[in-house]
C-alpha cells in the first residue's frame, strides 16, 4: 500500500453507552421524558435495543450530567430543576446568546446568514400552525445556525454543556399562554438586527429574549 492509496481503516462507531446517552439526552430535551418521570430500565432496554448493563451505564452518565437522579424506592427519574437552578441557567444563557448574536453580526459568512434567516422563516410557519414539536425543532435550528456562524468554538462548547437543560426550559415556557407568538416576535427582531448588521441591537435583543423567557418560566 502506498501513501496515495485510499484510507481503508475501519471506522469505529461510538460505544453503545455513548449512543444510549445521546438517545436519552435527546429524548429528555424533547420532553419525551418529562421532569419527574420515572425511567424504567426494562422499557429503556426495549426502546434502545440495548442490554440492561449498558442502559445502567448510560443512566449513570446522565446522572453525572445532572439530567437524571436516583431516588430510593423509585429508581431513576428525570431531574426537576429548581427555580434557582433555572434562573442560573437563564443568566448564563443570556450572556452566551447575546455574545453569539454580536459575533454572528461581525463574523458570519453569507451562507451562514442565509441559513439563519431560513430558520426564522421556518419558525414563523411552525408558529402559525401551532405545532410545538415543529416550533422547538425550528428554534433549535436557529440556535445551531447562530452559534455556528458566531465563529467562536469556545462559545459553542460552553453552550453545548447547557443544551439539554435549555431545551427542557424552552419546551416548558412554550406551554405558557401566548408565549409562542411573543417568542417568534423576539426571534424576528434578533434576525432583523443581524440583517441590518447592528451587533449592539442584536446582542441586546438576544439578552432580552432570554430575560422574557425566564419571566415566562416563572409563570408556568
Amino acid at each position: 500500500m502506498t501513501v496515495n492509496d485510499p484510507d481503508l481503516s475501519v471506522q469505529r462507531h461510538p460505544p453503545i453507552r455513548e449512543q444510549i446517552v445521546s438517545l436519552l439526552r435527546d429524548a429528555i430535551a424533547k420532553q419525551e421524558f418529562t421532569p419527574g418521570q420515572v425511567l424504567v430500565e426494562r422499557e429503556l432496554c426495549e426502546r434502545t435495543h440495548a442490554s440492561r448493563p449498558s442502559v445502567r451505564e448510560a443512566l449513570r452518565q446522565l446522572e453525572a450530567e445532572g439530567l437524571v437522579e436516583s431516588k430510593n424506592g423509585r429508581g431513576t427519574i428525570v431531574r426537576v430543576l429548581s427555580q434557582n437552578e433555572a434562573d442560573d441557567i437563564y443568566d448564563v444563557r443570556g450572556r452566551l446568546e447575546g455574545l453569539a448574536a454580536r459575533r454572528f453580526c461581525e463574523r458570519a459568512a453569507a451562507d451562514e446568514r442565509t441559513r439563519l434567516q431560513r430558520s426564522v422563516a421556518t419558525l414563523e410557519k411552525a408558529t402559525r400552525v401551532g405545532e410545538s414539536t415543529s416550533i422547538l425543532a425550528a428554534q433549535a435550528e436557529f440556535y445551531d445556525a447562530l452559534f455556528s456562524g458566531a465563529g467562536n468554538p469556545v462559545l459553542r462548547q460552553s453552550v453545548n454543556g447547557l443544551q439539554t437543560r435549555v431545551a427542557q426550559l424552552r419546551a416548558t415556557t412554550l406551554a405558557a399562554p401566548g408565549r409562542a407568538e411573543e417568542s417568534l416576535q423576539e426571534y424576528l427582531g434578533i434576525a432583523a438586527a443581524i440583517a441590518d448588521n447592528d451587533p449592539d441591537e442584536a446582542e441586546n435583543l438576544a439578552i432580552n429574549h432570554v430575560a422574557w423567557a425566564a419571566s415566562a418560566m416563572r409563570e408556568v
